[in-house]
């Protein structure tokens, strides 16, 4: 075995090209999107990163270009394929899609030792490439997504397709990190002769971003609201957070919020988001009379993310599954109970009772009495209950077993 000795550990510099379609710097949602810039940002000063991707602003991030960025203290080099208005949007031609047959016809140079996926589509451009390790990231829940059917992406109409595909990218993978625990079992017996290349990866929450403040509610909320805005410093806030897209069960959302709408008139939904199902919700949302009480906010950044989860009394995600959703912990990370159907690995986060609800079933009825319980008793789902069911995941904390992987990946590198 090679041994290294700790200064020529420090002094060799990790080169890494992220390979993914999204802009870094613009105004996306969703989690993988987060994880890597969050992946971006704490990497240790002696990675050397590349990413290519997409630019939501051709002004400032030119497609067909390098050019130089930075997260947090961290530079790194952003080479957009092309420009997407909306990647929040989908299209009939999937993005992922059209990002892989761009970088295949694009004559973009590929620095670097490492490549790091987070869709495995993009991996297949890459199978002779014997010059790379390659590390992959599974971010979603596969069973649900696709065996059970639980989703309106492209893949779940041909999951036999997709399944021969990811045997065989999964083939030249060297390491392959999956957020849902279940997927990994399901992995590590649907493909036995590879198992050791899987490996759990929970998703974490900056908590330089996403942390309680002393500050009343209302202080926060009235720092928020626009003159012109009608939404009430008082009363309850429940807030959604995510793409407004089928897997997120929009509909089930709003359903289960005119629900305890009936009982309390006080009370407000406001969702954070963008996505194709926006103006049809907005149109369920009246045929429900609720128009004065739901409100689409749409994008916001992360601080200010931050502080719309500071000014709600619940969170309330009513997705058909998820891998392990990043706005449970920011919101958790913010002092935010939540309430959530069993999706992904929210039950690893959200202790019932404690700091927010996990509901069985998908019923309205049933979701609204985990949220009515919730904002009855405030005490018990404090804000140090919250806090303390994500204190260990931090990207310090999760992200160290991935550079430590890439780190052994290049120095044992066969060119």
């Amino acid at each position: 075995m090679l041994v290294l000795g700790n200064i020529k550990m420090q002094k060799l510099e990790h080169q890494i090209s992220i390979i993914y379609p999204t802009d870094p710097l613009g105004p996306g949602i969703g989690g993988i999107k987060t994880f890597i810039n969050g992946f971006i940002k704490y990497a240790p000063e002696n990675f050397s990163i590349k990413f290519i991707g997409i630019s939501l602003d051709n002004k400032k991030r030119p497609s067909k270009k390098w050019t130089r960025l930075s997260l947090g203290y961290k530079n790194f080099d952003f080479f957009p394929l092309f420009f997407e208005k909306d990647e929040n949007k989908k299209t009939l031609i999937p993005l992922s899609l059209r990002f892989t047959l761009a970088l295949e016809f694009s004559k973009v140079e590929i620095g670097g030792k490492i490549l790091f996926f987070n869709r495995i589509e993009p991996a297949i451009l890459f199978r002779k490439k014997v010059n790379f390790s390659k590390v992959a990231v599974v971010h979603s829940d596969t069973i649900k997504q696709l065996i059970k059917g639980k989703s309106d992406i492209i893949w779940n109409k041909i999951p036999w397709i997709y399944f021969m595909l990811e045997k065989y990218i999964f083939n030249f993978l060297d390491v392959i990190y999956v957020v849902n625990k279940s997927t990994l079992r399901f992995y590590q017996s649907k493909y036995q002769e590879q198992k050791e290349k899987f490996h759990s990866l929970p998703t974490w929450v900056d908590k330089k971003i996403f942390y309680p403040i002393n500050k009343s509610k209302e202080k926060i909320r009235q720092n928020l609201i626009t003159t012109d805005s009608q939404l009430s410093r008082s009363g309850k806030w429940i807030l959604f957070v995510g793409r407004l897209q089928e897997e997120k069960s929009p509909f089930l959302l709003i359903k289960t919020f005119a629900e305890y709408h009936k009982q309390d008139s006080d009370s407000y939904l406001l969702i954070i988001g963008e996505g194709n199902l926006k103006q049809k919700m907005k149109d369920y949302a009246r045929k429900l009379g609720l128009v004065q009480s739901v409100y689409f906010m749409g994008y916001k950044s992360q601080v200010e993310l931050a502080e719309y989860y500071r000014a709600a009394d619940v969170m309330l995600l009513t997705s058909n599954y998820e891998g392990m959703p990043r706005c449970v912990l920011e919101a958790l990370g913010s002092g935010l109970p939540v309430v959530s159907t069993d999706v992904g690995e929210v039950k690893r986060i959200i202790n019932n009772g404690v700091s927010g609800e996990v509901v069985g079933s998908v019923s309205p009825s049933n979701i609204f009495q985990s949220i009515k319980k919730v904002l009855d008793n405030p005490k018990i789902y404090s804000k140090d209950n919250c806090i303390k069911a994500v204190s260990d995941y931090t990207p310090q904390k999760v992200l160290a077993r991935v550079y430590k992987t890439i780190r052994k990946l290049q120095i044992y590198h066969k060119t």
